[in-house]
């Protein structure tokens, strides 16, 4: 069976300190956990991240290879995990680790853009509930923060499929817009300065952005964007959690 490609479905956070991130996390966003069994993991679980009736992501401790530093690994849905890791090859990306079944469940993959910004390959056996869900304390979008936009963009381009949407942002220059079947999908942008590691942050959505994140700040948040508005996205802010994973909110436009 064949699935809707180019879409972002599912984040892994990976950190060796799992147990502070969930408590963190759990406070702030009000995600709860849910395991199910995966022999081939420490403790022989896998720990899902949920909020409400809805599973978001996962909890994943830090693989041998795998950058040490807390992370966020997006998973881009694909028809197919062994056709797009050879894609990526042939486009300068790497393979990290090799397309793999994951029982009745689909096929996994991890790679890494040309710069170096990993993520993951998923090729679902059947079908799922979808990308966003457009409710408080779910992903709502995922941003790549690039040094070579232009490398960026043509990489995504050819192994996923997506076309660029362009947005002038003024002083902050041109963000361009990841489509996938006429719908956006992520977003690229320059990064602010030099020096900043090539790395997938997702959006979460929030009801009170400020709110939020007095609340994260709270628990040990370092807020790396305050809160701004973008006029016809909404209201958004940046942080870092207490292990030095970042990651965005919004409250969307009304």
């Amino acid at each position: 069976m064949s699935f809707p490609s180019g879409r972002f479905v599912w984040f892994e956070y990976v950190a060796g300190d799992l147990a502070r991130a969930q408590a963190f996390f759990g406070e702030v966003f009000n995600w709860k956990t849910q395991t199910m069994p995966a022999p081939g993991l420490p403790g022989g679980v896998y720990t899902m991240i949920a909020a409400g009736e809805h599973m978001l992501g996962g909890y994943l401790e830090t693989p041998v290879g795998a950058p040490p530093h807390a992370h966020w690994l997006a998973h881009l849905q694909v028809e197919s995990a062994a056709a797009t890791a050879t894609a990526i090859t042939a486009a300068g990306g790497k393979v990290l680790k090799a397309p793999v079944a994951m029982g009745e469940l689909g096929t996994y993959a991890i790679v890494a853009d040309p710069l170096g910004g990993a993520f993951a390959l998923w090729q679902p056996a059947k079908a799922d509930a979808g990308e966003y869900k457009g409710a408080a304390g779910t992903f709502c979008w995922n941003e790549l923060m690039t040094e070579d936009v232009a490398r960026s963009l043509a990489f995504y381009q050819a192994v996923a499929g997506f076309t660029d949407a362009p947005m002038d942002m003024g002083p902050m220059g041109t963000y361009h817009v990841l489509e996938s079947a006429g719908k956006g999908r992520a977003g690229i942008m320059k990064a602010p300065m030099p020096g900043i590691p090539q790395l997938w942050m997702p959006y979460v959505q929030v009801d009170d952005a400020d709110q939020t994140v007095a609340r994260a700040q709270r628990l040990g948040a370092d807020v790396k964007q305050p809160c701004n508005d973008v006029p016809g996205v909404g209201r958004l802010a940046i942080f870092t959690d207490p292990l030095g994973c970042g990651v965005g909110i919004l409250q969307p436009a009304r």
